[in-house]
């Protein structure tokens, strides 16, 4: 792997100390269309959000926030029962409109951001599984890295939970949907209640369908979406037993 080129022209002063170790790095998409205004934001003193890193279109890497600080880039957000992702992660910001913009990602950004990743998760010792998405970890409030984003690519270089599974289009009965739910619970999702089609539940869906089976997003889950969370934590159990 070649050498990584890290720019420090831009810091973010949003930020304090973090309380907890390294266990995560979060993907976000910026929601804008260019670097400035990604910096002006993520710099900004009345927005007081950061990230740790900043990837532009063309895959390079600026560095805001020291690493050892806690950026403010998950907001209120979860995994796994464990709260507080911001002490936990590493931040990484890509410029990018958006899902509703049609944002996709051109390739030499996404090399770039498999780099820095591989780098991040060798220096600080961060699972491959813990590399998730802001949607992942606040499903009630937010869609990036969104639809777009390939994690199925990253995952050919050991990035990121991945399992392939059969797609069979066929929607859940009450047992099926019960298990489904319970799965996401396995995997890490938050905020899932105790009511089968609920509003929350739904977002929660929809973050799991955004990152694993997009074709699915905005429809009811499938024996496709169950036969996804099967595969997925037989995978992790497989990689733990490894």
């Amino acid at each position: 792997m070649s050498q990584l080129n890290i720019f420090h022209n831009f810091k973010s002063k949003n930020f304090d100390q973090r309380k907890k170790k390294i266990d995560f790095i979060i993907l976000h998409y910026t929601e804008t269309k260019t670097l400035k205004k990604a910096v002006e934001l993520l710099t900004s003193d009345k927005r007081k959000v950061s990230c740790h890193y900043l990837l532009s279109k063309k895959g390079k890497i600026y560095n805001l926030v020291n690493e050892y600080k806690r950026a403010w880039h998950a907001g209120v957000s979860s995994w796994k029962n464990l709260e507080d992702i911001n002490s936990r992660s590493i931040g990484i910001e890509i410029v990018n409109p958006g899902e509703s913009s049609c944002g996709f990602y051109p390739d030499i950004q996404i090399n770039s951001l498999i780099k820095l990743i591989k780098f991040l998760m060798k220096k600080f010792k961060i699972n491959s599984h813990n590399i998730l998405g802001h949607s992942d970890i606040a499903p009630l409030r937010k869609t990036d890295p969104g639809k777009f984003f390939p994690w199925k690519e990253l995952n050919k270089h050991n990035i990121g939970l991945w399992a392939n599974s059969k797609k069979i289009n066929k929607k859940l009965n009450l047992k099926n949907l019960n298990l489904f739910l319970e799965n996401l619970k396995i995997i890490g999702y938050p905020e899932l209640g105790p009511e089968q089609k609920g509003t929350k539940n739904f977002k929660v869906i929809e973050a799991f369908h955004r990152h694993y089976l997009p074709e699915l997003i905005e429809q009811e889950p499938t024996l496709a979406s169950l036969n996804k969370t099967l595969m997925l934590i037989k995978k992790k159990n497989v990689d733990k037993i490894s």
